[in-house]
């Protein structure tokens, strides 16, 4: 729990922002705000009560997770990979209720906070799919655990008002009648939504807030998502949206709109800077110049993105826009971690296959700054998170500069991003407060959250397998819509980018 006694982190190696070098300092904080930040400062100089020892321990900003799902942490484990529209089916889609318990989405939410913690994370944007279960207790539990566990958290509750046969290229000619009609039942009343958004907003303002979720431009109407936007825009929160992820993705503007998704959200307004574009993987040079006009972010998932055969986001492009671009590590399932050491490292290697010039190559720096004040960018609280410096939050992380990855100490922000830190984590902090405190978590009882988890796992699970034919069901549709998608000659086009081809020609159409 934040105090508004002042105390002091005394004697560590800080690295207080990506392109700093690490020295020797202290830091006073105070009401969960880092409030001077020195060398051998003076505890009683600063009305310091408390003084806690950093010796031998970094201590860095925390990382910011823009992109993840809680909701299917008991799916974790069930399939190696697959594309990802066959993937939706697989994984049982949110529309088909399993009958989650608050008290069971309570747990998911915490266990899978305790993971994000041991992971890197102080703060998360979770982009919840609770399918029909809007009622207040569902809802509630997420935020409880989030409230409860300490994290920092932006949470939207994910919402579609299409049917989604209506949004995946031939699947409105594939699927059966029985199954598109399944699918129309689970949508919720356009102004519902918004007014449940607006109530979630204006009740969660602090630590853990309320934003708003589109699940993606094709996936809702047009009057939709404008009144979605004008709604953020009017409360001060992003919009987190999926946007052009996979390949079929890129032949969904056209195929639809006749022209691509990013030019779809300018010319109806939604293309704004309170804009999270999540993957980004497919976007065009001309899609990637809209969205720097726009001011709008873009959240990179690259440990997903190849679990799911979409592809490598051009993240090079991006930077090179001034595109502030944080990284996430999306679903429990689509991932099967919740590492951001993972999806920095995956981050800023991936990029190497991107261009033989390797003066392009983001480095381990680079890498720390999507991680941290890219992502504060992305949340549109620049200057709040993302660095220790006066005035911001009181978020960090401490590593024990005595094992593996530090040992010997050269590069401060190499070793972070390349030399499985995790393994050093020691603590970690979030509002001032301690989360994590030599490798336990101190917010929660976690031992009594496992037992708990343990003790409901077979019903849970029950849950999980029961709902699988449902998804197998509607498998063989999706299979036939992706092959044939594939097949569109719309698609040459992005030829130079597929997963066969050398990319260097980014945006040039090249056979294979």
């Amino acid at each position: 729990m934040t105090t508004d006694r002042a105390w002091m982190l005394k004697g560590g190696l800080v690295l207080s922002h990506a392109d700093d070098e690490a020295r020797l300092r202290d830091l006073v904080i105070q009401g969960g705000v880092i409030r001077h930040v020195g060398e051998d400062l003076d505890p009683s100089a600063h009305g310091v009560e408390e003084v806690r020892s950093a010796r031998g321990l970094l201590v860095t900003p925390g990382y910011i997770n823009t992109h993840y799902h809680s909701h299917d942490r008991w799916d974790r484990g069930r399939f190696s990979p697959l594309p990802l529209e066959i993937w939706m089916s697989v994984y049982n889609p949110p529309v088909i209720g399993r009958g989650w318990t608050p008290e069971e989405i309570y747990l998911r939410t915490l266990i899978g906070g305790m993971e994000l913690v041991r992971g890197g994370t102080t703060t998360v944007m979770d982009d919840v799919h609770l399918g029909t279960q809007l009622d207040p207790e569902s809802i509630s539990a997420v935020y409880r655990a989030y409230q409860d566990l300490g994290l920092r958290a932006d949470v939207g509750i994910a919402y579609s008002d299409r049917p989604g046969h209506e949004t995946i290229p031939y699947l409105d000619d594939a699927l059966p009648q029985h199954l598109k009609i399944r699918g129309q039942a689970a949508m919720m009343p356009q102004e519902a939504m918004l007014g449940l958004w607006k109530d979630l907003a204006i009740q969660h303002t602090g630590r853990v807030r309320a934003v708003m979720s589109v699940s993606g431009p094709q996936r809702c109407t047009e009057a939709f998502q404008q009144e979605a936007w004008d709604l953020a825009e009017n409360l001060s929160r992003p919009v987190l949206t999926h946007v052009l992820e996979s390949r079929v993705q890129a032949l969904t503007g056209p195929h639809f709109y006749g022209k691509s998704l990013v030019s779809y959200m300018k010319d109806i307004g939604v293309l704004r800077k309170n804009s999270v574009l999540i993957h980004g993987v497919w976007m065009s040079q001309q899609d990637l110049d809209l969205v720097a006009e726009a001011g709008a972010k873009i959240s990179h998932n690259p440990v997903s993105n190849l679990k799911l055969g979409s592809g490598i986001a051009p993240v090079i492009e991006m930077l090179d826009r001034g595109i502030p671009v944080g990284f996430g590590t999306d679903n429990h399932n689509g991932n099967d971690g919740c590492s951001m050491f993972e999806s920095v490292k995956l981050a800023v290697m991936l990029q190497t296959t991107q261009t033989d010039d390797f003066r392009r190559w983001p480095d381990a720096r680079s890498g720390l700054q999507g991680a941290t004040e890219h992502g504060a960018r992305v949340m549109g609280c620049a200057g709040a998170l993302g660095r220790i410096e006066p005035g911001y939050k009181a978020d960090f992380l401490m590593f024990d500069l005595t094992a593996d990855a530090f040992l010997p100490l050269n590069d401060v922000a190499v070793h972070l991003v390349f030399a499985d830190a995790s393994r050093a984590l020691r603590h970690v902090y979030v509002d001032g407060a301690p989360v994590l405190v030599e490798g336990d978590i101190v917010s929660v009882d976690e031992k009594a959250v496992r037992t708990e988890v343990l003790d409901r796992l077979s019903v849970m699970h029950k849950k999980v397998i029961d709902g699988a034919p449902k998804g197998r069901e509607i498998q063989p549709y999706l299979t036939q819509a992706y092959e044939r998608s594939l097949k569109d000659p719309r698609l040459r086009a992005y030829a130079s980018r597929c997963n066969c081809c050398n990319p260097s020609s980014f945006g040039i159409a090249a056979p294979c």
